[in-house]
């Protein structure tokens, strides 16, 4: 249906759409990658909403958002480069106090109730160091309410230190799940409902852990850091680490919901998953508040991966509802694995 002057609003993706979506390539901190499954994943978004900007029928720009209960979701920020801020020209200056003028209107709008029940707020993940993100959140009067590490584990040859078991059935982890993670904030039964789990039980048949995991599959042009350029040619030559990464098909495997009774078994844990999956990365985001995750920080080797490339933080920002009364503080905020990749 129309919307502001420049604005479309959907609750389908368009060709057009996907093709916008599926060109991003992302970037900071001199690392650059493609997602390579991005049709898929806009198929499975949740109750999504597509505002795009449209121009002689071609899509020059897309917000996706999921509508969860009392909030919507972030899913996508992308717009081509000829409406992207980063120019000087007056063009693009133009274009930018466009853009940032009727988007400001239409969150306004969304909060009036313009468009459905109005939502608490909006929340997306951002990457601080990502200069679009950042300009989404600084203009748009987004706060940082919790920060998310990006934590991997990998192994060169996985060995099945657990018994685990796989399902695909949210009846076998719903309880447990629901006890541990149900009372984050941005905790939503509409991913994590979807498996598959991996489930470990002890030898009375009590269940000690579990995760439902997600599958990602990405193209990798550069790696982080001054030397980003010069890894990303070398890794398929190196032993152990080419199996670990595949630059132009890099496939693996993404945690949520992710618990064990003992923290210091996480690392057997994730282990015996990529060994059922043969698969040899695991990438984790997890809310640094995570109570498990503090308890096996410094006690899980992580692997070769992290000891590379380190971790990056991303920002967890909101835009709360004037007149709504959620409170900005959180402990903790339920990070969703399929929601970032």
């Amino acid at each position: 249906m129309a919307l502001h002057p420049i604005f479309i609003l959907r609750s389908k993706a368009t060709p057009g759409i996907v093709e916008l979506l599926d060109s991003v390539v992302f970037g900071t901190n001199g690392a650059y990658y493609k997602h390579l499954d991005t049709k898929e994943k806009i198929e499975r978004a949740d109750n999504p909403l597509f505002l795009s900007m449209e121009r002689h029928e071609k899509t020059l720009g897309n917000i996706t958002f999921c509508k969860r209960e009392k909030f919507w979701y972030i899913r996508y920020f992308a717009f081509s480069k000829s409406i992207q801020s980063a120019g000087k020209t007056k063009s693009k200056s133009r274009n930018s106090g466009l853009l940032k003028r009727e988007l400001g209107q239409f969150f306004e709008d969304v909060f009036d109730g313009e468009y459905g029940d109005a939502p608490d707020s909006f929340y997306a993940y951002i990457d601080p160091q990502n200069e679009k993100s950042l300009w989404m959140s600084e203009n748009f009067g987004f706060q940082t309410i919790a920060k998310i590490k990006t934590q991997t584990f990998s192994r060169g040859n996985p060995k099945e230190k657990i018994k685990l078991e796989r399902s695909n059935n949210w009846n076998d982890v719903s309880s447990y799940v629901l006890n541990q993670f149900g009372d984050k904030a941005y905790f939503f039964n509409a991913q994590v409902s979807v498996g598959p789990y991996y489930i470990w039980r002890d030898d009375f048949g009590e269940i000690v852990g579990f995760a439902k995991v997600s599958y990602a599959n990405w193209r990798i042009d550069r790696f982080p850091g001054k030397l980003g350029g010069v890894l990303t040619k070398l890794i398929p030559f190196i032993p152990i680490l080419n199996k670990i990464i595949v630059p132009k098909n890099h496939n693996f495997i993404v945690p949520e919901a992710v618990y064990t009774k003992d923290a210091t078994k996480l690392g057997s844990f994730f282990e015996s998953i990529l060994f059922n999956e043969r698969k040899n990365l695991i990438i984790w985001w997890v809310d640094l508040k995570d109570p498990m995750y503090m308890k096996a920080e410094k006690q899980t080797k992580w692997g070769v991966l992290n000891k590379i490339i380190g971790n990056s933080i991303a920002n967890v920002v909101v835009k709360i509802n004037p007149k709504s009364k959620l409170d900005k503080e959180q402990a903790s905020v339920y990070t969703s694995g399929f929601d970032l990749i």
